[in-house]
């Protein structure tokens, strides 16, 4: 028995199967590590003390939520410029210097190609200034930037968020020292 297939009906169908296997993205939810390290940047010397605190949706696992790697970012930050700086669960507006960390919002996508990989990324929070009692000021920090990669391996994410962490600090811990030595 001969078997005769109609090659120009199966060739669309078979461009179409291998296009679609060589582009596209998929959603891919991956856990990565969110590490810090103070930067080498000159902070002065400064005293006294500081409680920071943040605002966020506890991680539905045993990692770290995004509130509390932006806190346990800052604390050594602002150690490092001579502040005592202590974690509190909250703030009180009764406090000498506080700070509060809300609606931090860190994402990492990633599209696929057959060539490179595409991300998008970004870390943003609002810092709520405390000083004599009352709320002094609201910062927001942001770094967010798209790159090319050439592969969007676990420990390039975790280099990325790295950095931008580093960056947010850079930008941060100069202000809350400005205005609490004002």
């Amino acid at each position: 028995m001969n078997l005769r297939i109609p090659f120009r009906q199966i060739l669309p169908m078979g461009v179409l199967v291998v296009l679609s296997g060589l582009t596209g993205c998929a959603t891919v939810d991956q856990k990565i590590a969110l590490n810090h390290a103070p930067a080498e940047h000159p902070l002065g010397k400064h005293n006294g003390e500081i409680v920071a605190s943040r605002l966020d949706v506890p991680a539905s696992d045993t990692k770290n939520s995004r509130g509390e790697w932006t806190n346990d970012a800052l604390l050594p930050e602002l150690k490092r410029a001579g502040y005592t700086a202590t974690s509190a669960p909250s703030i009180s507006y009764g406090i000498f210097r506080g700070i509060l960390i809300t609606d931090t919002r860190v994402y990492l996508d990633v599209n696929k190609s057959l060539a490179s990989d595409q991300s998008k990324h970004e870390l943003k929070f609002n810092v709520d200034m405390v000083l004599n009692g009352t709320k002094a000021k609201t910062f927001t920090v942001v770094s967010r930037d798209n790159s090319t990669l050439l592969t969007a391996a676990k420990e390039i994410k975790e280099k990325i968020m790295f950095n931008y962490l580093q960056d947010v600090m850079q930008q941060i811990v100069p202000d809350i020292i400005a205005l609490i030595e004002k």
